[in-house]
């Protein structure tokens, strides 16, 4: 029997890996640091797009908390493996801290 926080370890983790997917594959790398830096992205209807994106990750993780009433623990571990997934999939890291820092702090 582990600690109680340890509980939800690995839906936390197949939940914010399922949500980096997701959002690679609406949100591009490049087009997402476009989005953050104004340069390249002159289409008002792609900009919100990409924001309505945005939005729709946020609602998911505060339903996600509210189901599972994460804690500071699973909320660290939610921004923690969700930032690292975006790493991976190709995010600068500049980008992935604003992305975490607009999804993940204003939301939780």
């Amino acid at each position: 029997m582990g600690l109680f926080f340890w509980k939800d370890n690995k839906k936390i983790d197949a939940f914010a890996f399922a949500l980096a997917e997701d959002l690679f594959s609406q949100v591009q790398p490049d087009v997402a640091a476009q989005h953050f830096t104004g340069s390249g992205l002159d289409n008002k209807k792609k900009k919100r797009k990409i924001e309505e994106r945005f939005q729709a990750l946020m609602g998911q993780m505060r339903e996600f908390n509210l189901t599972n009433s994460l804690g500071i623990y699973g909320k660290a571990r939610l921004q923690k493996t969700f930032s690292d997934r975006l790493l991976e999939l190709g995010y600068d890291d500049a980008v992935t801290h604003k992305l975490v820092e607009t999804i993940v702090f204003r939301n939780i």
